[in-house]
């Protein structure tokens, strides 16, 4: 079988190059003797050549299209030169390509994998003393209410409030610091080129994330992966968050997803462990090399 097909490529790729080799030689051979004969015509014997170069390869690849045309095989003048992302069938034709794994759709967490969770550095870069932003950070980012900014239902002002509530004595550090949330989240240089890897790899890629309307609002710059990823879900939008169940449920059934099919990573345990329970693998993101690791173990290739 092998050698028959070696056999029929050698004679379907070689035969026009030979008919085009001997015409230009015959051709160039020809016109250098009529040169020496009638000289005063070098010239007009040039042009001769090479319009009969150009020629005779417009009509060598008019006859492999002709014969692409008729066997319906790829050939080097099929017109689809573009299609050097896809896979060909055993006669050349271009068809779409397979990711390389069983799963089909990585799915991301926002802080702390595609960007930075820069709170601390926010609070020192709006004037909130060093010694008071761990302090500042136990009133806010770590409690409870901290939790409603990413659910969306009560306003940043409703939020701002009650934190103030629970803490008077840091009030005016928390308004200072979170009134607005620019520079919160800070872009990770790696997190664009890996989802246009994934996405040319032939991967769904989309967004799970507890975030707040004001972070997106507030950091268009640092966000603008959201313009590479296939979709998702923001918890404020929805007014769900991890690790609730109808999260999961809610991305699995908006994108019809297959949930054996699908990853998800995130920086946070108990949000992995969230996904699968839905049935969605996870992977607890370290870091980025961490992560390629575990993607590679579930045969997944970034190109």
């Amino acid at each position: 079988m092998s050698d028959n097909n070696s056999a029929n490529k050698w004679t379907a790729k070689r035969i026009a190059a030979i008919i085009g080799i001997v015409l230009l030689v015959g051709m160039y051979i020809a016109l250098f003797i009529l040169a020496f004969i009638f000289p005063a015509n070098s010239f007009e014997l040039f042009i001769t050549a090479v319009g009969g170069t150009v020629g005779i390869t417009i009509l060598i690849w008019l006859m492999i299209w002709v014969i692409g045309l008729f066997t319906g095989r790829h050939t080097i003048a099929s017109l689809d030169a573009m299609t050097s992302d896809q896979d060909h069938d055993k006669y050349g034709n271009a068809v779409p390509r397979k990711p390389s794994s069983y799963i089909d759709t990585i799915i991301f967490d926002i802080g702390n994998v595609l960007v930075d969770f820069s709170w601390r550095q926010m609070l020192a870069d709006k004037g909130i003393p060093e010694d008071l932003i761990e302090k500042v950070g136990d009133a806010t980012v770590r409690t409870d209410i901290w939790n409603e900014f990413d659910r969306g239902i009560m306003s940043h002002e409703e939020i701002i409030d009650k934190l103030c509530e629970q803490s008077p004595e840091l009030s005016e550090y928390i308004h200072m610091g979170f009134d607005d949330f620019k520079g919160i989240v800070k872009l990770r240089s790696t997190s664009i080129p890996l989802i246009e890897g994934l996405k040319k790899a032939h991967y769904r890629v989309l967004v799970l994330s507890n975030f707040s309307k004001n972070a997106v609002d507030t950091n268009k710059v640092e966000m603008a992966f959201l313009d590479y990823v296939d979709g998702g879900i923001l918890s404020y939008k929805d007014h769900v968050i991890k690790p609730d169940s109808d999260i999961y449920e809610l991305i699995i059934k908006r994108y019809d997803l297959t949930p054996d099919k699908c990853v998800f990573i995130d920086d946070t345990e108990k949000n992995v462990i969230g996904a699968i329970r839905s049935g969605i693998k996870g992977i607890h993101f370290q870091s980025i090399e961490q992560m390629m690791d575990e993607l590679k173990k579930l045969g997944i290739k970034r190109i």
